[in-house]
């Protein structure tokens, strides 16, 4: 380990929250301050809605902004999925190659216009040999980049986490949104990440972070970029925070595949999608309780379901639906949450663990609540996740490092 760049484990170490460190971290953010949320491609670039043409639809509901009100006299945007209280520190982009009526290219998904901005044409270069390509492929080709500063800003090298839980939340939306028009996600096996990310014009302060193909491998070769992509700064003004940069820099692009739920209603829920802040536990049915706890848990991962309200369910601790420990932790899951008064309301918290503690294990947690939200929003039952803990209460339930809690419990 360098003086420059935190291994996860380092990570850990440095943004383990106690009931200390919170007190005296506690100030009041500066709203007015906030770097910008979107990222802003020059006016004279060629543009194309998504709802012009159909073949480019089904992007509209990958990253979408599906609620806008005033919070502190300025926009507060809820999408399709969290970003740790409107910090919004994801791109995506796109290459696009043989799709009737758009030119091929690479592009940039403009979120605030639902429009394809071109970047770069491309004939018979293109992004694929940096992902361990010959040949053209044929489709879309999705990347989706991280701005740590966006959420550092507000949470300091502990954005770490958060960039990573919110980058497996869009990682699962996509999957989902893929899943539900029919189409079918291209695993990528190999990559470059540091000549992808210079030759789409990243600074040290954008990452591409992983990459999916929707289409199909083509038989003609592809060759490099000509030239890499022009310059755009992802926020209107930046702080370094060299530790943070490095160590997402140094993480290995996520190229894993995993199969999400399909919902005949998904559209609906993907733009309904709300993190809620009020519960109401006398509306929510234990049966709830018990699908949610029947969920499938991904290998790499630990959920500890903890019944804290129910109808005529055991109060107490469980994994997999089994039974581990008896108990009213009410008091104790309100705490371990940094007591927040909202979970009082809340009938259960799902606590989900992982063996090691690694960016990859926090993008897996991701993709599972992302899961979480989406059963929730089709119960009629209010969901939030929650990355702030102190860590080492945790392990009151398991001994493996806790990286994300999920509430859930009934809505007014």
């Amino acid at each position: 380990m360098t003086a420059m760049f935190l291994d996860s484990c380092a990570v850990r170490e440095e943004t383990l929250l106690s009931p200390l460190k919170v007190a005296q971290r506690t100030t009041f953010l500066e709203w007015d301050s906030q770097p910008s949320l979107f990222k802003h491609y020059p006016p004279f670039c060629y543009r194309i809605s998504l709802h012009d043409i159909e073949a480019l639809s089904w992007l509209s509901h990958l990253r979408c902004i599906t609620s806008l009100r005033t919070v502190a006299q300025k926009p507060y945007y809820q999408l399709n999925v969290p970003s740790a209280g409107n910090l919004q520190p994801l791109e995506i982009y796109v290459q696009v190659r043989n799709v009737p009526g758009v030119l091929c290219g690479i592009y940039h998904l403009d979120v605030l216009s639902e429009q394809l901005v071109l970047i770069q044409e491309i004939e018979g270069d293109g992004i694929e040999s940096y992902l361990g390509l010959t040949n053209r492929f044929n489709g879309f080709m999705v990347m989706v980049s991280v701005i740590p500063f966006r959420s550092s800003w507000k949470y300091g090298l502990r954005a770490w986490r958060y960039c990573y839980l919110d980058l497996g939340h869009q990682i699962a939306a996509l999957n989902a949104t893929v899943r539900h028009f029919g189409l079918e996600l291209t695993k990528m096996s190999h990559y470059d990440g540091n000549r992808l990310n210079f030759n789409m014009g990243m600074g040290d302060e954008e990452h591409i972070a992983t990459v999916y193909g929707i289409g199909e491998i083509g038989n003609r070769p592809v060759k490099e970029l000509k030239n890499a992509l022009m310059n755009v700064a992802p926020t209107n003004y930046i702080m370094k925070d060299e530790q943070l940069s490095a160590s997402i820099k140094n993480t290995p692009l996520y190229l894993e595949n995993h199969e999400m739920n399909k919902w005949p209603n998904y559209l609906s829920l993907n733009r309904h999608r709300r993190s809620a802040r009020e519960f109401f536990a006398s509306n929510m049915d234990d049966s709830a309780l018990a699908i949610l706890m029947r969920r499938a848990v991904p290998k790499s991962l630990e959920v500890i379901a903890v019944i804290l309200q129910a109808h005529s369910m055991q109060l107490g601790a469980y994994r997999e639906g089994q039974f581990l420990m008896a108990g009213n932790y009410r008091s104790d899951v309100i705490h371990l949450l940094l007591d927040q008064r909202f979970i009082a309301g809340a009938n259960m918290v799902l606590l989900i663990y992982a063996q090691q503690f690694t960016a990859h294990l926090h993008i897996e947690a991701g993709i599972y609540a992302q899961d979480i939200y989406l059963t929730c929003e089709h119960l009629g039952i209010g969901c939030s996740g929650i990355g702030a803990f102190y860590d080492d209460e945790g392990s009151k339930w398991s001994n493996n490092p806790l990286l994300y809690a999920v509430a859930i419990g009934g809505k007014s």
